[in-house]
């Protein structure tokens, strides 16, 4: 416990000794983590926009004109015991004409179409587990094979394009997320290195009595580790300010492609995630720097003095 406070304490102090430095790597720090929680922050959304159109997903049951009520109720039974289906409605022609009728305002289309031409139907919804475009071809073949049913109509071609789409997305985040771990560990391992050099002669003295090496680095390490921590937070609270100002202008650029009600911001475990890994990606790269750094300045004691 004594040794860990004094390796934090020692921590502070290289921070201390170089806050110039210090300040510009936290600003470099905290805009690269930003941008990430910016990607985060899309996708969260667009995330929950394909869970809410994939929530109302259906298909259309047509039935044939003068169907009967028991052909009705069998196909009720087989939609009620069939474990694949969330829920369903059955649209008689009356409810039907209605509901068309409601939709236009000019009542003399109605009387000119001279009679009822709609068909009865049921409203599927499929369970969102099983709306995958194989599945969702047995059901349909299912239903198609009652011989009241006229046609079935799902449009699965935009269903597959937006799960397409979310598979490239999360493709092009694991890119990028990689790309800015590695532009992160980088840039706090070479702001160790030169802490690192500022402190060699007080490095090499703790060498000469007896300092092992895992003694030096963990001050370093320590110091990554906050550097990449305090940088999380500066990046999460940029990225709300960015959010707040920017929310209203994305939500109607965004309301006019679809339903989204709401552009949300990040939940706090996301927020606290990336804090975290903030901090792990700070303690990698001052490690990986650290190692090469000893390893280079006493090549013949690396093992000893581990």
């Amino acid at each position: 416990m004594k040794q860990s406070f004094y390796h934090l304490k020692s921590a502070i102090e290289n921070i201390k000794l170089n806050q110039t430095m210090v300040v510009f790597s936290l600003i470099s720090l905290s805009l690269t983590l930003m941008l990430f929680g910016v990607f985060l922050l899309f996708y969260y959304n667009v995330t929950g926009f394909v869970q809410s159109m994939r929530e109302s997903v259906q298909f259309s049951i047509y039935l044939k004109e003068g169907v009967d009520a028991p052909l009705v109720e069998r196909i009720d039974q087989a939609l009620k015991k069939d474990t694949r289906i969330s829920s369903f409605v059955y649209i008689s022609k009356d409810e039907a004409l209605k509901t068309f009728s409601r939709s236009f305002e000019d009542q003399g289309l109605v009387e000119r179409l001279g009679g009822n031409p709609f068909p009865a139907s049921f409203e599927v919804k499929v369970k969102t587990s099983h709306q995958d475009s194989k599945v969702l071809g047995e059901i349909i073949a299912q239903f198609e094979g009652f011989s009241g049913v006229e046609e079935i109509q799902y449009g699965s071609e935009w269903l597959k394009n937006l799960l397409t789409f979310l598979k490239l997305l999360r493709v092009v985040g694991v890119g990028i997320g990689v790309f800015l771990a590695v532009t992160v560990m980088t840039n706090i391992a070479n702001t160790i290195r030169l802490h690192f050099y500022n402190r060699r002669e007080e490095i090499e003295i703790m060498k000469l009595i007896g300092a092992t090496h895992r003694f030096i680095k963990v001050p370093f390490v320590m110091e990554g580790v906050l550097m990449g921590g305090i940088s999380g937070i500066f990046s999460a609270s940029l990225l709300f300010v960015v959010y707040f100002y920017s929310k209203d202008g994305l939500l109607s650029i965004l309301g006019g492609i679809g339903s989204i009600q709401a552009f949300q911001f990040l939940p706090v475990n996301i927020l606290v995630g990336l804090v975290c890994v903030g901090s792990l990606l700070g303690g990698i790269g001052s490690f990986i720097s650290l190692n090469h750094l000893l390893r280079l300045r006493n090549p013949g004691h690396e093992t000893k003095k581990r």
